[in-house]
Order: C-alpha cells, then sequence, then structure tokens
C-alpha cells in the first residue's frame, strides 16, 4: 500500500490568538488614530467570513491614516480613512446579516475623509488592523459562517483572498480550528456552500485505499472521522492548496459517499448515500421550537411543510401507508412518498413547531433564520393634479318693436291700455294715465299696414356681464334695442397629496373620499308581495370615489424601487335619467423603475374642448361687420389637464420618516 503524501500549506488562526508581525504580513493592531503618511484611494470594501468573528476588509492602494469610533442607538463602528477618496461610487448593502453586521456604508464623508460605517446587532468587541494594501475591521461575537459581500469594484475582496491565504501560511505551530462540515449530499433546501475559510492542503494520492485518505484528513484537521462499514475503494487525486473540507468532500463525492456531522459532538460520520437514507428513514422525530421575529409564522408553514423527509415507495397509497405509517400522501410520478414530520404554528407567539429528524431539523432551521429576515420599508409620496380652465365670450343684440296695442315680442313690457286710469293733480284735473295690468304673451292687431315685431327678442343671453338698452320712437311704434356682453374665465386647480409607507412587496392602499351605494334590480327574481304585486331583489354595492393611491413597491438589488401604481381622482353625479350615478374618473394604472428618491411622472392628459354658436336672422346675421347687430354669439373653451407624480425612498434602519411639512 502507497502511503499518502501531505504537505502541510497554511492553518487558520484559531480563536482567542493574536496576530504577530510575521503571521499578520505587516498588519499592527491599532486603536484610536493610527498614523501613515500617504494620499490613499479606497477601492474596494468586503465584508468575508474567518473563524469565530467577521472581517470587513477596506482595500487601499497606499498605507493609511485611520480613526475608529463607536456610536450608539444603533450601535455602529466608524472608520474615517483620512487624505482618501472613493475610486468609484459603492454600491448598496443588501441588508443582510453577517456576523452581527447588519448594514454597512460608504461614503466621500469630505473632500479629504472616505467614512466607513458599519451597523451592528449590538455591541461586539471589535478590532482594526491595518496592511500595506488593505484596513481590515475583525467583529468578535458573530457566526463567521455566511456568504461574502463585495462592494465598489471587488478590489478588496481579493485582499481579502490574498491576506486568507497570507495568515494561513503564517504559523503552522497553532493548533487548527475545528472545521464546521456540512453534509455532502445536503438536500436541495439548505443553503449553499460557501467559500471555506480552513486551513489549505496539498496532497498528493496515487491508489490510496479510502480509509487511510480519511485518517490523514482526520489527523490535518483534528477532528474525529468515522467510516462506515461500507466505505471502500482507492483514490488517486491532486489536491494544490484547497481547503481541507472542501478538498475531502470532493474526494468523498467521487466515490459515492456522504458526511454528516452531528451538530452536538462535531463528530464527522462518512458513509455511502444509501446507508445514511436507511439510517435517516429509522431516525426518531424531535419537536423544535424556532421563534420567528419579523415573518409571520403562519405564512411559512406551507414552505416548510415542503421541506420535511419523506419515505418514498413504489405503488399506490396503501402500500405506502403500510410502509411509513401515517402521514399525508403525495404521488411522485409511480411513488408515493409519505411525510414523516409535520410544522404548525402558534399565532400568538409567532413561533413554528417543527417536528423532523434531528438530522434534518438544524437545515430546516437555517432555512428559516434566512426567510426571517427584515424587510425594508419603502416611503411613497404620490401627487395628483388636476387643472381645469373655462372661458366663456358671448355677445348678442336683440330687438323689440310694437305700439301699446300691437306686438309680438315680449322683451319690452306691455300695459293692457284698456285697465288704464286718469292721474290727477292736486286740483283733480287730469294730468295722464296710470295704473294698469301688464300684458302676458304675444299680441297683433290684424288689419292695415303695421309692422309688429322684428328679430328674436327673447334670446337673450343668460346672465350677462354687460346690458344696453336704447329705445327709439318710429311713428306710432317704439324701437328697443338690448345689447347683452359677457366674458368669464374659470379656473380650478385641484392637488392632492397622498403619501404611504408600506414594506417591501406589500401592496399599500390610501383613500379619501366616500363609498357610494348603488342598488342594482334583478328582474329575473320577482315575487309576489303581501298585496300581490310583484316585487324584485334588490342588491346594493358600494363604488369608492375620491383620492384614491394603490401602490406595490418592489426594492431591486441595486437599490431602485420596481413600482405597480394604480392613481385615481374620482366623483358620483346623478345621472340625468333613473339610472342612477354617473362616475368621473381620473386614473392611470402604471408599472416603473425609479431611483431611490426620484420623482416620476407616471400620467398625464390635456384635454381640449372649443364650442362656438351664432343665432340672429338669417341672411342679416352672415353679414359682413354689421351681422352682429342681428344675433348672439357664443364661444366657450375649456381646457383640462391631469398630471400625476410619484417619489419613491427606501428606508433605510432608524430613519425617521419625515411628515409634509418637513420635505
Amino acid at each position: 500500500m502507497k502511503l499518502p503524501l501531505i504537505t502541510l500549506a497554511a492553518f487558520a488562526i484559531a480563536p482567542g490568538h493574536s496576530l504577530t508581525p510575521a503571521a499578520s504580513q505587516g498588519y499592527t493592531a491599532c486603536s484610536g488614530v493610527c498614523s501613515r503618511t500617504a494620499a490613499p484611494t479606497v477601492t474596494g470594501v468586503s465584508v468575508v467570513p474567518a473563524t469565530g468573528h467577521a472581517d470587513v476588509v477596506i482595500g487601499v492602494q497606499t498605507p493609511v491614516e485611520i480613526q475608529d469610533f463607536t456610536l450608539d442607538a444603533p450601535y455602529r463602528v466608524v472608520v474615517d480613512i483620512k487624505g482618501a477618496s472613493l475610486a468609484e461610487t459603492p454600491s448598496a448593502y443588501d441588508k443582510v446579516a453577517r456576523g452581527g453586521i447588519t448594514d454597512v456604508r460608504v461614503s466621500q464623508f469630505s473632500a479629504t475623509v472616505v467614512r466607513v460605517v458599519l451597523q451592528l446587532d449590538g455591541s461586539h468587541p471589535y478590532e482594526v488592523q491595518r496592511g500595506n494594501n488593505e484596513v481590515r475591521v475583525s467583529i468578535s461575537g458573530g457566526s463567521g459562517g455566511f456568504a461574502s459581500w463585495t462592494g465598489l469594484n471587488g478590489h478588496a475582496a481579493d485582499a481579502a483572498r490574498e491576506s486568507a491565504r497570507a495568515d494561513d501560511d503564517a504559523s503552522p505551530s497553532i493548533a487548527p480550528p475545528r472545521s464546521t462540515m456540512t453534509v455532502v449530499s445536503q438536500p436541495s433546501y439548505l443553503p449553499s456552500v460557501q467559500q471555506s475559510t480552513q486551513p489549505r492542503i496539498t496532497v498528493t494520492y496515487q491508489d490510496a485505499d479510502i480509509r487511510d485518505v480519511i485518517a490523514a484528513f482526520a489527523t490535518f484537521a483534528g477532528r474525529t472521522i468515522v467510516t462506515g462499514r461500507d466505505v471502500t475503494g482507492t483514490v488517486t487525486a491532486e489536491i494544490r492548496n484547497q481547503p481541507w473540507d472542501v478538498a475531502l468532500r470532493a474526494i468523498l463525492q467521487g466515490q459515492g459517499l456522504a458526511a454528516s456531522e452531528d451538530p452536538a459532538s462535531g463528530i464527522i460520520t462518512v458513509d455511502s448515500y444509501a446507508n445514511v437514507q436507511a439510517r435517516q428513514a429509522f431516525e426518531p422525530l424531535v419537536t423544535q421550537l424556532i421563534p420567528v421575529n419579523y415573518a409571520k409564522a403562519d405564512s411559512l408553514v406551507p414552505v416548510v411543510t415542503k421541506l420535511l423527509a419523506k419515505d418514498c415507495v413504489a405503488g399506490g397509497p396503501a402500500s405506502a401507508a403500510g410502509a411509513a405509517g401515517s402521514g399525508a400522501a403525495t404521488s411522485f410520478g409511480n411513488q408515493t412518498c409519505i411525510t414523516r414530520g409535520a410544522v404548525a404554528s402558534n399565532p400568538g407567539t409567532n413561533t413554528l413547531i417543527v417536528t423532523e429528524t434531528p438530522s434534518r431539523i438544524a437545515g430546516i432551521i437555517n432555512y428559516v433564520e434566512a426567510l426571517d429576515v427584515r424587510t425594508p420599508q419603502v416611503s411613497i409620496k404620490a401627487k395628483i393634479v388636476f387643472v381645469d380652465r373655462t372661458n366663456i365670450e358671448d355677445l348678442g343684440l336683440s330687438y323689440d318693436l310694437g305700439t301699446q296695442n300691437q306686438f309680438f315680442s315680449t322683451l319690452a313690457p306691455r300695459i293692457d291700455p284698456t285697465t288704464l286710469k286718469p292721474i290727477t293733480n292736486a286740483d283733480g284735473v287730469p294730468i295722464g294715465l296710470g295704473g294698469g295690468t301688464p300684458v302676458t304673451g304675444n299680441r297683433i292687431a290684424l288689419g292695415g299696414n303695421t309692422l309688429s315685431g322684428i328679430a328674436d327678442a327673447n334670446n337673450r343671453i343668460a346672465s350677462p356681464a354687460l346690458q344696453l338698452v336704447y329705445s327709439a320712437a318710429l311713428g306710432h311704434f317704439s324701437l328697443t334695442s338690448f345689447l347683452d356682453a359677457l366674458q368669464e374665465v374659470r379656473l380650478a386647480d385641484l392637488q392632492a397629496e397622498p403619501s404611504i409607507v408600506t414594506v417591501d412587496n406589500r401592496q399599500a392602499n390610501i383613500q379619501v373620499g366616500q363609498d357610494i351605494p348603488v342598488r342594482v334590480l334583478d328582474l329575473s327574481t320577482q315575487q309576489s308581495g303581501a298585496a300581490g304585486a310583484v316585487q324584485p331583489k334588490a342588491t346594493v354595492s358600494f363604488h369608492s370615489v375620491g383620492i384614491i393611491l394603490q401602490v406595490t413597491p418592489h426594492i431591486t438589488n441595486n437599490h431602485q424601487v420596481l413600482l405597480d401604481v394604480h392613481a385615481e381622482n374620482s366623483d358620483a353625479q346623478l345621472a340625468g335619467s333613473d339610472i342612477g350615478y354617473v362616475f368621473n374618473k381620473q386614473s392611470a394604472d402604471n408599472r416603473l423603475l425609479v431611483n431611490d428618491g426620484e420623482t416620476a411622472v407616471i400620467g398625464g392628459l390635456t384635454v381640449t374642448q372649443v364650442t362656438q354658436s351664432k343665432s340672429g336672422i338669417p341672411v342679416l346675421v352672415d353679414l359682413p361687420l354689421v351681422g352682429k347687430l342681428f344675433g348672439v354669439t357664443q364661444k366657450s373653451e375649456e381646457k383640462r389637464d391631469l398630471l400625476i407624480l410619484i417619489t419613491p425612498h427606501v428606508i433605510d434602519d432608524g430613519e425617521r420618516v419625515r411628515s409634509t411639512r418637513e420635505r
């Protein structure tokens, strides 16, 4: 048997050990102010996992001068890089909690200072270290198992990886940390394997027994690895500078083997896939309470139920029930699977109650924690502008021609001459006629050659602003002319500014108006009443009118906001007939992508209506220049403008929503 050749490439720094100058490759622990002379440029910011803590790596081009301090409510670590500038605009943090870090903000605080603010979920010890091309902030007290995040252009991520390799090469005398090895044949619901931070190994195998290979990895990692009875075979592999857990996982996958770790003892078990599945089938069930912070526990029940372990057998539900006992049966092709565990929720404490095998319960907890994250909020401010402008110009001349006894038009009042009475002075001498009663209607005495009326004296402008009356005597006739003129300008400006705050992917509604009841009679449901009358069935529905805003926001990865918007300005009027109401509505339905804090126009409509009319004496009203003396002209122009604006703003942690007066 050929013995494996193992070359120790690197060890990571164990918790509780401090970095020496040789081990840190130029790092110097510092607190407060660390001085270096240069004019650096910040090229990148990354959050990377480490053993027992999280590291924030700030990439710089030259040595830097830094200053750090903390802030409370919420707890933040602030690192100022003096004399520096940003290489490019930083990207927004994805709001994922990493080792106690909940948010990372990078900005050009002043012309010569770049500020990095690390918001934490509580008070955690931290240490600031300075290297040649980076500044590293280590946050203790959080879990190191998370996916790396990189801002700016990723230079800091490269620096973090090089720094990790340098740390691994530093001090082999320090005991390596214990690895947390996940199941190689992990279920699909488990998070994807993240970049490993375990010590790296360089090794070559040539037809080596698989058990000897596993024993060599156990010695290198300082872990306890137990092999099953079906673990057999030989390994031929050449591994160069790879984390030992990643290398072992690849070797086991090539041999058709799986590895699982006992969360209590940390013992790693290697066995065949068939044995692992068989062992899980007979594994007893345990019940675990999983508290939920942000999401509703009952909303997670259907999702978590699909992740429970299932026993699948060929055939129908009867054979499956006989093989696996009670449970919910689900058919997949020619197989029927029985769910072993169960999921319930307690709305009072917002807790999930999960019954599952111990080997799978940890994966379900990780999945629930990945879903139970703080949902960002969006403040949405809309503005609905409705402008109605109306211009009216009316000009008309009308005439009345007649005598006291003979007239046709009734524009000028007439008195019945038969009802007139003598009027005397103080001496009793008659001086005229008076009194009498007005004549109603049109009167004309037939006979003779009397001209009784001309033009349309009744066609006058309603509520004129100017009225001129001219009267002239033509023999026994009196000619009365009437000039009416009107110019009116109306302006109606309606502005509504609804605003609302909602969480991401949740519809928000705001309404200022009324619910109008509308009664509908159904003639097909006629029934005879007590007196034999036929009475149809009536139903009442309500229609909302007023200022209505419905918005569903979605925050994208690049910190933009995708909006589904319905904005409406409506009212109701009674119809002229018995049909009920007429609903006047100005609305817009749209989907648009808007930057944070940007104002977008989602609707614009302009309606112009011009009405002109002319009435008067035929032929005469059409004469040039003097035609206006024989008729009435009316002109009306109405212009309506509708404009809908919307402005979304993503609310960060701890940010206060400003009122309308403060905006």
